[in-house]
């Protein structure tokens, strides 16, 4: 409250002289110099109107407002050097009066480009995630973020805006509270980073019960109990085995350096701050690769969630977004070239039965079955192959009994799996690129509700050897979004981190 009575004493005479002498309107300097502002600040005058929002003794409270929510940049996961704060403040805190009315003006118009962009980056996040293939529209309007900064400026309640920007998201809590609680760590008197050597756990390693406390899970370090049991949250949290036994892999995550924690919540908070504007308004299918795992999100709330086997680091799943718009029942599976020339081709050689015993068919350039009796294998090679290999439905069908079909330049989809096994590894880096869904019959029902007996009856069925594949259009074609993102929450709401195995957060 001191601050602000202060602030508001030192900018007195500032924004008095802003107001006086403006013999040029401000919808008259809009209009003449609309090539040169963004359509952006003028939609914000458009709703707010021809008022200026910052300048005028009128608009003292505004203008405290915005330097007091910009200072708080860091806490939210922004930049501060994205935005021009320390022209503001001097702005703010400075006794210069302008020369004219356009000075004023142009300050005015300035002032509003900077509260947009904040709040922009707020809403939406700083930061669009990296995609290798883009195949839905950007989240973002500008004309939403005018109509409420006006709104809550016009109101005179700057300070709730934020709030009523925050998304339904959960992991948007768990990971801004995160974010708060390390700056005010690295911000206390006499921080030193803690790095833990000792493989003890107890209270007597002080190292590691310190380390704990900086990472905020651990209260106190008087008992043995109270340490060892912050252990095992802290390998959870890691997605390490929390048996509360310190291995080299759990050092490496704990001293991770308090600076590189920071940025991977900084950037996980922008990228759920940007799938929450996307699922507002619709449901989501959500895969992120390093966490191995898929969450179906509508309107806020997690209805779906599943392990997922993802690529191998040779051969990585790509990030992307796109739609799921087709539901095949009984799939083939045509297996890629490099698949069928490295993998397959010296089995087959090895032993001719082996495409009879996977359900495999060889298929020519005119996509005919070819009798795998006429075909000189020996002679065949990588760079020397004219067939396709397919493998028909049954037990050993490598896409099981469902597989989603969704647009990308990388012949990727999400399928079922025989090999159930796979989904009790902690590590599910297995495939070639394609995602195998832990629950595939759920997540299809999902998308054919009007169809949904389609599922039940393939599930009673089971697998039948040689039946033809059947294309089912999804009743609601539903965007997909496959993400790299560094961290997260399970299935309590509890914090994560994720392995960068592809190493891409180096």
């Amino acid at each position: 409250m001191i601050k602000k009575i202060l602030l508001l004493m030192l900018i007195h005479s500032t924004v008095t002289a802003l107001g006086q002498g403006n013999e040029q309107s401000l919808e008259q300097y809009l209009q003449s110099r609309r090539d040169g502002i963004s359509e952006a600040v003028c939609e914000f005058y458009e709703c707010y109107g021809t008022a200026t929002a910052w300048v005028g003794s009128q608009n003292q409270a505004n203008l405290v407002a915005l330097e007091m929510e910009m200072a708080k940049a860091p806490q939210l996961g922004l930049r501060s050097a994205d935005y021009p704060h320390a022209w503001l403040a001097a702005q703010l805190r400075g006794n210069k009066p302008f020369t004219s009315a356009a000075d004023s003006l142009a300050t005015e118009i300035r002032i509003t480009g900077i509260a947009m962009q904040f709040y922009r980056d707020l809403q939406y996040g700083n930061v669009e995630p990296a995609f290798g293939y883009k195949g839905l529209p950007v989240p973002f309007s500008w004309h939403k973020v005018a109509i409420r900064l006006a709104t809550y400026v016009g109101r005179h309640q700057l300070t709730s805006l934020a709030a009523d920007l925050t998304q339904r998201l959960p992991e948007l809590k768990v990971i801004a509270q995160k974010i708060v609680y390390f700056q005010q760590v690295a911000d206390a008197p006499g921080f030193v980073e803690k790095t833990v050597v000792r493989k003890v756990v107890s209270a007597e390693n002080k190292e590691l019960a310190q380390r704990l406390l900086q990472m905020g899970l651990l209260k106190s370090a008087e008992d043995d109990a109270a340490v060892k049991n912050a252990v095992r949250l802290s390998q959870r949290e890691f997605g390490l085995l929390d048996d509360g036994i310190i291995r080299t892999t759990y050092l490496e995550a704990l001293n991770m350096p308090l600076k590189k924690r920071l940025e991977q919540l900084v950037l996980s908070l922008n990228y759920y701050r940007w799938l929450a504007v996307l699922q507002e308004r619709q449901e989501v299918i959500v895969v992120n690769i390093p966490a191995a795992w898929m969450r179906v999100y509508d309107y806020g709330t997690t209805t779906l969630e599943m392990k997922m086997v993802c690529g191998k680091p040779s051969t990585p799943t790509p990030t992307l977004t796109s739609t799921v718009d087709e539901v095949i029942l009984y799939p083939y599976w045509h297996v890629p070239y490099k698949i069928a020339t490295r993998e397959l081709l010296p089995l087959i050689k090895m032993n001719r039965a082996f495409l009879d015993q996977g359900s495999y068919q060889v298929l020519n350039k005119a996509g005919k079955i070819v009798d795998p009796g006429t075909v000189n294998w020996k002679a065949l090679g990588p760079s020397n192959f004219p067939y396709t290999l397919r493998q028909s439905t049954g037990c050993d069908n490598a896409l099981g009994l469902i597989k989603l079909n969704f647009d990308n330049p990388y012949s990727v989809y999400l399928h079922d799996t025989p090999n159930k096994m796979a989904f009790l590894l902690g590590k599910r880096f297995l495939s070639h690129g394609c995602m195998r869904m832990e629950k595939p019959f759920e997540l299809a029902r999902d998308l054919l509700p009007v169809n949904h007996i389609a599922i039940d009856t393939l599930e009673e069925k089971g697998n039948i050897r040689n039946k033809v594949p059947v294309t089912v259009k999804a009743d609601t074609p539903t965007p997909l979004v496959v993400w790299y993102n560094p961290a997260g929450t399970d299935t309590d709401g509890q914090l994560r981190y994720y392995e960068d195995v592809y190493g891409k957060m180096k």
